[in-house]
């Protein structure tokens, strides 16, 4: 598995290693969304400062905009956050998954977990209404 999942108190960082074929970068954000702690987490912080190379694709990033557009609707009160050095990787994750018709949950891009949780610290806590009982978030 070219990914872990670290449970913390107000989130998850998802360590990735390795090769990180599209699969697997799909497969930890279902293992995370269907974890039970997913539903108090106020952010998710997906480091691949650690791979070697990826198959991340455009379509890879559409399939995880509809498993967070999924999620979002049932616990909109959580921001992602991406941690890479690839500037074209970086460019791809944003371009694709804060599209006007992608978007649900906030995302960020940092070359630094540091800078990661220096801006998540930053951020008020968020306080919207799931939609799933028939309230509307946006």
């Amino acid at each position: 598995m070219a990914y872990e999942l670290v449970w913390e108190p107000e989130g998850v960082l998802v360590r990735f290693t390795a090769q990180l074929p599209a699969r697997e970068f799909i497969s930890s954000a279902r293992q995370m969304q269907g974890d039970s702690r997913f539903d108090e987490a106020r952010y998710v912080i997906n480091d691949l400062t650690g791979i070697s190379a990826h198959t991340i694709t455009e379509e890879a990033l559409v399939e995880l905009s509809a498993l967070q557009y999924g999620a979002y609707a049932s616990h909109p009160n959580c921001r992602i956050v991406f941690v890479t050095t690839d500037d074209e990787l970086a460019r791809l994750i944003k371009g694709v998954l804060t599209a006007p018709q992608m978007a649900s949950y906030q995302v960020e891009v940092f070359a630094t977990v540091e800078a990661a949780r220096d801006w998540l610290d930053e951020q008020p806590q968020l306080h919207l209404m799931s939609n799933v009982m028939g309230f509307r978030i946006r």
